[in-house]
């Protein structure tokens, strides 16, 4: 087993990682998460919007945790996408993202944590890395 830390909170490689449903609509944000988790050791599927990653979910993906934005274009919001994984996969926790969304708003839709925009990468790792150690 390899060990990595992420502001304190040890994360396990394992031989099977954990796969991460990254939500994001911008791309240079969206590239800067997925590269810092997949050198974590997640597996990380990306979608541009809600809409996406509706598809994926429903294609049946196993995922282990969605992070996501709110504000997004297309027919599904971040707010949208967290009542569909709610209703569809109770047991699969969302963090969600935002420049505007007051976070007791995502507390009480049901994420498990929230970052606000913009956040530090070293906040979005140990936001992911909490989240997984609860699934271990």
């Amino acid at each position: 087993m390899e060990f990595h830390l992420a502001r304190g909170v040890p994360i396990v490689a394992l031989r099977q990682p954990k796969c991460i449903l990254l939500v994001e609509d911008e791309l240079l944000i969206r590239i800067l998460v997925s590269d810092s988790l997949r050198d974590e050791g997640y597996e990380v599927v990306e979608a541009f919007n809600g809409d996406e990653a509706v598809e994926i979910l429903t294609a049946g993906k196993a995922v282990d945790l969605v992070f996501s934005d709110v504000r997004m274009p297309g027919g599904t919001d971040g707010l949208g996408l967290l009542k569909f994984v709610k209703a569809r996969f109770p047991d699969l926790p969302v963090i969600l993202t935002s420049g505007h969304l007051d976070p007791r708003h995502a507390s009480m839709a049901g994420a498990v944590a929230f970052l606000g925009k913009p956040y530090r990468i070293d906040e979005a790792l140990e936001a992911v890395a909490c989240e997984v150690a609860k699934l271990q």
